[in-house]
């Protein structure tokens, strides 16, 4: 195992089935579905795509598909060192060096059969990057195990979830985040508003979360610091939500963390009744560092 001399100047990032670790500077500029790009500095350092794979792996017609969207740039065969490979005993593994215009560097694919996954790495050239951060990069990445909960971390949020959840989307603005899920017939979204100071002056969280309740009602004496609003789940009001389009029922949980300056949220909506153990348990589990 490859050991880091700071773990403090690392940040863990988990993300629709890989977990990782990468240095505290750098930063997700892009977040999609199932592909990370990294920047340090307004800079690109490092990007990494995963997928499951249908059918028989070709990692020439992998390989062949990223030499295309390089323009045409070859890729050349690299054997990578002993210590970037420790982690992968068990996989196909398949080094390169890519390049584009007047940028390159090393890239690795890896193929784990008893899953059916791949993944594809790039290295890009980086002002204060340099190859030392590599090896234990390579030495935290994992394929989150099926059977287990999933850590979804990025940026400043840090949440648990069962291993059957859906992403269906995310939005990452100045100030708010949301993440966009489906777990069986319950639609979860997480939430994060910052900075909860300002955005709390002057008035309740109560106050703050109404425009986001969506008409659900308040629930009283949830305390000064959360607040849970919860849709009217008699069944004529499940039938009219339903004949106007909407999720029949609808809760919304807010939480403010002083020490984090954060206000912390849980959307979740489902034409069933919502499970509040499931509800309750990612609530648990999701957290501001």
């Amino acid at each position: 195992m490859v050991h880091r001399t700071d773990t403090a100047a690392w940040q863990e990032i988990g993300w629709n089935g890989i977990r990782l670790q990468v240095p505290a500077p750098w930063h997700p500029a892009v977040i999609l579905e199932r592909y990370l790009l990294f920047e340090e500095d307004y800079r690109p350092v490092f990007e990494i795509r995963w997928k499951e794979t249908g059918g028989r792996f070709s990692a020439a017609r992998v390989l062949a598909k990223l030499e295309r969207s390089l323009g045409g740039g070859p890729l050349l065969p690299w054997q990578p060192p002993p210590e970037w490979l420790a982690a992968f005993a068990g996989c196909q593994v398949h080094g390169f060096r890519w390049r584009r215009d007047t940028s390159g560097g090393p890239g690795l694919l890896l193929y784990d059969s008893a899953t059916a996954r791949s993944v594809l790495l790039r290295f890009h050239p980086a002002g204060n990057t340099g190859d030392e951060h590599c090896a234990p990069l390579l030495d935290s990445l994992r394929l989150q195990p099926q059977g287990k909960e999933h850590l979804w971390a990025v940026f400043d949020i840090r949440a648990l979830l069962p291993p059957r959840t859906r992403l269906l989307g995310q939005r990452f603005l100045p100030g708010s985040f949301t993440i966009d899920f489906r777990i069986d017939h319950l639609f979860v979204s997480l939430l994060r508003f910052r900075p909860a100071a300002e955005l709390l002056r002057g008035r309740s969280l109560a106050d703050f979360g109404d425009h986001l309740a969506r008409g659900a009602c308040l629930v009283p004496d949830t305390g000064p610091r959360e607040s849970t609003w919860q849709s009217d789940d008699s069944i004529p009001r499940r039938v009219l939500r339903r004949l106007q389009r909407k999720k029949a029922c609808h809760l919304l949980t807010l939480w403010h963390l002083p020490e984090k300056n954060v206000i912390l949220g849980l959307r979740c909506t489902s034409n069933r009744a919502i499970p509040h153990d499931l509800v309750r348990m990612i609530r648990q589990g999701y957290t501001a560092i």
